[in-house]
C-alpha cells in the first residue's frame, strides 16, 4: 500500500461520507483507519525486511529479518495466526531500527495525541463495548461523560487549535504520519 492509495482512501471516503444522503463520517474513518492500519503493517514488514519506501527510503536497521515470513513468526504470540501490528509496532520499532521511523507517531505530542483517539474512535465505531466508550471518554472528552457524542456527531464538531472538524484533523493526521514515513525529513 502506498502514500498515493491512502490519499485516494481518504478522497473516497469524504466523497461518500459528504453526500447529504449518508452523512457517515464515522464510518468513513473507520474505512480510512483500516486502510491506514494496512499501510503501518506492511511497512513494517517493508523496513524490517531491508526494503525501501517508495520514495527510496531505508531506515537503519539493528535487526533485519530475511522475509515476512520470518518477521511475522517474531511477531506472532504463542499459537495465534493474527499478528496485532500496531502493538508490535509501538513496542518493538524500537529495537528494529537504529533510528526509528515510527517515532514520528510516538514521539510527537500532536500525532500521538491523535493516533490514541483515533485508536479509541476505531474501537468504539467497530464494538460499542463499555470499555471502548470509556477509553474513548476519557481520550476525546477528556474523562468528562456528560460531554460524549456519538462518533459521527464528533467527528463534525471543530478541533480547537486547526477549527477543522475532527474528521478532517484526523485524515490530515493520517495522511501526514503516511508522508513522514516514507520520506522523514532530514
Amino acid at each position: 500500500m502506498t502514500t498515493n492509495e491512502i490519499k485516494s482512501s481518504i478522497i473516497t471516503w469524504n466523497n461518500w461520507a459528504s453526500n447529504p444522503h449518508v452523512q457517515r463520517y464515522d464510518i468513513a474513518l473507520l474505512k480510512i483507519w483500516i486502510q491506514f492500519e494496512r499501510f503501518l503493517s506492511e511497512l513494517i514488514i517493508t523496513y524490517s525486511t531491508g526494503q525501501p519506501s517508495e520514495t527510496g527510503y531505508s531506515p537503519n536497521l539493528k535487526i533485519r529479518f530475511q522475509n515476512e515470513e520470518q518477521f511475522n513468526a517474531f511477531m506472532r504470540e504463542g499459537n495465534k495466526k493474527y499478528v496485532e501490528y500496531l502493538g508490535k509496532i509501538e513496542k518493538l520499532s524500537k529495537h528494529i531500527f537504529i533510528n526509528d521511523p515510527f517515532d514520528i507517531i510516538f514521539l510527537d505530542a500532536t500525532n500521538k495525541t491523535a493516533y490514541e483517539q483515533l485508536k479509541a474512535l476505531r474501537n468504539y465505531i467497530a464494538h460499542e463495548s463499555g470499555e471502548a466508550k470509556s477509553k474513548l471518554i476519557n481520550l476525546c472528552f477528556s474523562g468528562n461523560a456528560n460531554n460524549f457524542l456519538e462518533p459521527n456527531l464528533f467527528l463534525l464538531t471543530r478541533e480547537r487549535s486547526t477549527r477543522n472538524t475532527y474528521y478532517t484533523y484526523y485524515t490530515t493526521i493520517i495522511q501526514n504520519i503516511a508522508e513522514l514515513l516514507v520520506d522523514p525529513p532530514t
